[in-house]
């Protein structure tokens, strides 16, 4: 974990527009989680600054916030089994006959 945040402290600017963290990260942030989260104030407000109306994420900040809710994936693990429940078609009312 500590050579991915490495990697992400190497290539991230070091402040960039919230909304290409999405393209910045190859999509393993979302800026809509990101927001969520802000709106929840579940990330330190330290992490972001303003520019006018745009939001700015303070890379280093950011990613010493985003490290604590990381979690190693477990070694061997079998992936999630997904469970499909089938819809049984919803048969025709019957029609009145005319008289």
């Amino acid at each position: 974990m500590e050579k991915l945040l490495e990697q992400l402290h190497q290539e991230l600017p070091a402040v960039f527009a919230g909304p290409r963290i999405d393209e910045l990260s190859g999509g393993a942030i979302a800026w809509g989680t990101i927001q969520n989260k802000r709106s929840r104030k579940e990330i330190p407000a330290d992490c972001f600054v303003y520019s006018g109306p745009k939001v700015l994420v303070v890379r280093d900040r950011f990613l010493d916030w985003w490290a604590t809710q990381l979690n190693a994936a477990p070694v061997n693990a079998a992936p999630p089994i997904r469970v499909t429940r089938h819809r049984h078609a919803k048969s025709a009312a019957p029609t009145p006959e005319a008289a």
